[in-house]
């Protein structure tokens, strides 16, 4: 990929993910006003249908009835864990948390300019990610379930990770500290 089109690529990742970290907390009524007028400060270069493809994008996926819950007002953003999963330490940040009586929902953020199209094409090393996140999140909240998701930010598109599937790629832990910084696959 040129380097002015993956400089666009990551802007545009880093505009859909403010606005997804700071509008759950905005209420409804008041996101598009709000949002565009941040936009407009950030990315006033863009053209402003540029800018309001971005905002077709981020409101598809708040609404997005599957995770609804994890972008509603007293979800949680860029939320540090850490856990000792079988004797190996486990770090990361995730995107979006949301933490009830009985589950635990967590949404990963990815820029990727060509997202998968199915769970079962996404690239191992983030579905080792969210199955490190999740191993980390059981130990932290014993005895609930949990969710994970993926955000595809280039589309968007919002991909659930089946139980199985965390179970499946669930780290292979060894000595030593396991951190799993943000991804970006290209």
């Amino acid at each position: 990929m040129p380097a002015d089109q993956a400089a666009i690529a990551a802007r545009r990742g880093v505009l859909i993910h403010a606005l997804l970290e700071r509008l759950p907390e905005v209420p409804v009524a008041d996101r598009a006003d709000l949002a565009r007028a941040w936009l407009a400060r950030q990315a006033g270069d863009l053209l402003e249908t540029d800018r309001e493809e971005l905002l077709r994008y981020v409101f598809n996926a708040l609404a997005d009835p599957r995770f609804a819950d994890v972008f509603a007002p007293g979800s949680l953003a860029e939320v540090p864990i850490a856990a000792i999963v079988r004797g190996q330490v486990v770090a990361g940040t995730v995107d979006r948390l949301l933490v009830t009586d009985s589950t635990v929902t967590l949404i990963d953020y990815k820029t990727t300019r060509r997202p998968p199209s199915s769970v079962d094409d996404v690239p191992e090393p983030m579905l080792r990610q969210m199955a490190a996140y999740a191993a980390a999140l059981k130990e932290i909240y014993p005895g609930r379930e949990i969710r994970a998701g993926l955000l595809f930010t280039q589309t968007p598109e919002l991909m659930s990770i089946p139980e199985d599937c965390l179970e499946r790629f669930k780290p292979h832990f060894h000595d030593g500290e396991e951190s799993f910084a943000p991804l970006a696959v290209e």
